[in-house]
C-alpha cells in the first residue's frame, strides 16, 4: 500500500508534501544573531536561514527559500528540530559525526527521498553552520568559528549523493 499522497512518479513522502505546502518558520528575523545563505551547488536553490541565539540556545529560527519541495521541506523540518536546542548539544561529537547526524535528522523526518533530491538537506545544514559561524564571529569565539567553517566544508561532500550509481 502506498501511503504517499504525491502524484505517481514523484516519490515524495507525506512529510515532504506537508512541510512544502505548509512550511513552518518562514520569514526573516530582524537583527538576527546569525544569518546563513546557501546557493545549492547542484541545483541553484537558495536558502537563507536566520537565528536568534540566547545563552547558547536557538531561541528563534526562520528561513526563506527559493527552491524545490525538498529544499523547502528540509529547512522547515530542520528548524522544527533545532528551535529550543542547545548549540553545544547540536555540535557535540566529532566533526564528521555532527554533519552526518544533522543531515540524517532532516532525512529521518522527511522519509525516503528520491536519489536526485539527496543534495537538498545538506544545504540547510550548511546554511545553519554559516549562521552559527556569523554569530561566533560576533561573539569573538574564534575557536567555534573555525570549527563551524570546517563543518561547512564537510557538508559539501554530501552534495554528490544520489549520483554515484549512474552508469554502473
Amino acid at each position: 500500500m502506498n501511503r504517499d499522497k504525491s502524484p505517481p512518479g514523484l516519490g515524495y513522502s507525506d512529510a515532504v508534501i506537508e512541510h512544502f505546502q505548509n512550511p513552518r518558520h518562514v520569514g526573516k528575523i530582524e537583527h538576527a544573531d546569525g544569518v546563513g545563505r546557501i546557493i545549492n551547488p547542484v541545483c541553484g536553490d537558495v536558502t537563507e536561514l536566520y537565528l536568534r541565539i540566547k545563552s547558547g540556545i536557538v531561541e528563534e529560527a526562520r528561513f526563506q527559500s527559493l527552491g524545490c519541495a525538498v529544499t523547502i521541506a528540509s529547512a522547515s523540518v530542520f528548524l522544527d528540530k533545532i528551535k529550543g536546542a542547545a548549540i553545544s548539544e547540536l555540535l557535540a561529537g566529532e566533526d564528521e559525526g555532527v554533519v552526518c547526524r544533522l543531515i540524517e535528522l532532516i532525512e529521518k523526518e522527511l522519509g525516503e527521498l528520491p536519489a536526485q533530491k539527496l543534495h537538498c538537506p545538506p544545504a540547510t545544514v550548511e546554511a545553519f553552520f554559516q549562521a552559527l559561524e556569523q554569530n561566533a564571529d560576533k561573539e569573538r569565539d574564534g575557536e567555534l568559528a573555525s570549527r563551524l567553517k570546517r563543518l561547512g566544508l564537510l557538508v559539501k561532500e554530501y552534495y554528490g549523493r544520489g549520483k554515484e550509481k549512474k552508469g554502473t
